[in-house]
């Protein structure tokens, strides 16, 4: 596991996580989001690893990639994530 990050924030409780499974008939992945959608993620408030991609969400951890183009997987019970509008 990359980029393991910790704080006291969180994100869901584990009832909002949506299996692969129970999002294969929606467009939707996580919480709105979807596969190549640019997001940003805190932690403690703090943005990490510059604007990113998102890819999904596995066992109440987030897949994505960050400004360098490297895949992380990040602990949703340690981060937030916002949708980030517009291209960069």
């Amino acid at each position: 596991m990359s980029k393991g990050h910790t704080s006291e924030d969180h994100l869901n409780s584990s009832n909002d996580v949506a299996t692969s499974e129970e999002t294969s008939s929606s467009d939707f992945d996580f919480n709105g989001l979807r596969r190549g959608d640019r997001i940003q993620v805190f932690s403690a408030g703090t943005q990490i690893d510059g604007n990113g991609t998102f890819i999904r969400v596995q066992n109440r951890f987030l897949i994505w990639t960050d400004s360098s183009d490297s895949i992380n997987t990040t602990s949703l019970g340690a981060i937030s994530i916002s949708r980030v509008a517009g291209t960069f």
